[in-house]
């Protein structure tokens, strides 16, 4: 018995895993988080050693 809690376990985890890396992938939604980003006028900046840089339109930095 305690197997096989284990196996669902272990398959529901994947299945959230999968879901997950899914959604990270979608390139659609990586358009619609930069377009919120750039409607409230934030700027970002990638720094070649992966580094990144975000401006507000007040000019806060976080």
């Amino acid at each position: 018995m305690e197997l096989m809690n284990m196996k669902k376990l272990i398959l529901l985890v994947i299945l959230a895993l999968t879901i997950v890396s899914c959604e990270l992938f979608d390139s659609n939604s990586w358009d619609r988080a930069r377009q919120k980003a750039a409607d409230r006028g934030r700027t970002c900046y990638r720094y070649s050693s992966g580094y990144v840089h975000c401006e507000d339109a007040d000019g806060n930095n976080y």
